[in-house]
């Protein structure tokens, strides 16, 4: 049944660049594309967006669909699921109890506000997930010998920072955030807060690029002087940070979102 519904899904794409990983219990789609080139150096894992797809469109999908040609096998994981699913924790006896589940935001609706139990809930949940998924990855990553990126976007980008910073998840030759932020940390207690993704960076000694896009989420594009300010203690090998447009309606902004990746990673690879 998942793989027939993973067809239907992905009608697009060829079959046998569908697997699966399961996490909690469930399976979980990764789209896998192999080297298009002459020239092997790797693998490059995409996450995109929560609640998008493991071909999300726009950037993501370009990433995965284009570095092939380059040098590099793509792997793109399933997002986590988001703030506005069902409550993924609530028990079936518990639905009819008020207050307790987290129900689907209806378009015309206000966002609600969760309280910090709730928030983090969430984000641990998230975390978990994606901890889960990338640690089922070294027998895809291990079909393509060489380097590998690890490329992740929008809030997908503040939970791996986090989780890289935590030691929980295989360490990548090479960190690509685009966009990255966290939006609601602020409304979690502050006991259980995490550090800024700033100052998570600065204590990784990972090589980093730092895409920025003009059109991002307001907290990426708040934060990203000060990730750039904190991280300048770094020499430009382990830190970068560029400003671009990533736009759906700009796709030239994606091929220089990806020559700079080439680039960098060339730098970190040495070829």
């Amino acid at each position: 049944m998942p793989f027939t519904q993973a067809q239907q899904q992905y009608a697009h794409l060829s079959a046998d660049e569908i697997k699966f990983v399961t996490i909690d219990g469930k399976q979980s789609k990764v789209l896998v594309r192999s080297w298009q080139s002459k020239k092997h150096f790797g693998s490059v894992t995409i996450i995109a967006a929560s609640d998008t797809d493991a071909d999300a469109a726009g950037l993501a999908s370009y990433l995965r669909t284009t570095i092939n040609s380059r040098g590099w096998a793509s792997i793109s994981l399933t997002p986590a699921k988001g703030l506005y699913r069902p409550n993924y924790a609530t028990k079936p006896e518990d639905i009819t109890k008020a207050g307790t589940q987290q129900l689907q935001l209806s378009s015309n609706k206000s966002t609600p506000k969760y309280d910090s139990s709730q928030l983090l809930e969430l984000r641990n949940f998230q975390q978990a997930s994606l901890n889960e998924a990338l640690n089922q990855l070294s027998s895809t990553t291990g079909l393509f010998p060489g380097a590998q990126i690890l490329i992740v976007i929008d809030d997908s980008a503040g939970m791996i920072t986090n989780l890289l910073y935590d030691k929980k998840i295989p360490t990548p030759d090479m960190l690509v955030l685009i966009n990255p932020y966290r939006e609601y940390e602020y409304l979690i207690d502050p006991q259980s807060q995490r550090k800024s993704i700033a100052e998570q960076l600065v204590a990784m000694s990972i090589p980093i690029l730092d895409i920025q896009s003009s059109d991002a989420h307001p907290n990426s594009m708040e934060q990203a002087p000060t990730r750039l300010h904190l991280n300048q203690v770094k020499s430009a090998r382990y830190y970068r940070q560029y400003q671009m447009s990533l736009d759906l309606s700009n796709p030239s902004g994606w091929e220089e979102a990806l020559d700079q990746i080439e680039g960098f990673a060339r730098t970190i690879i040495g070829r």
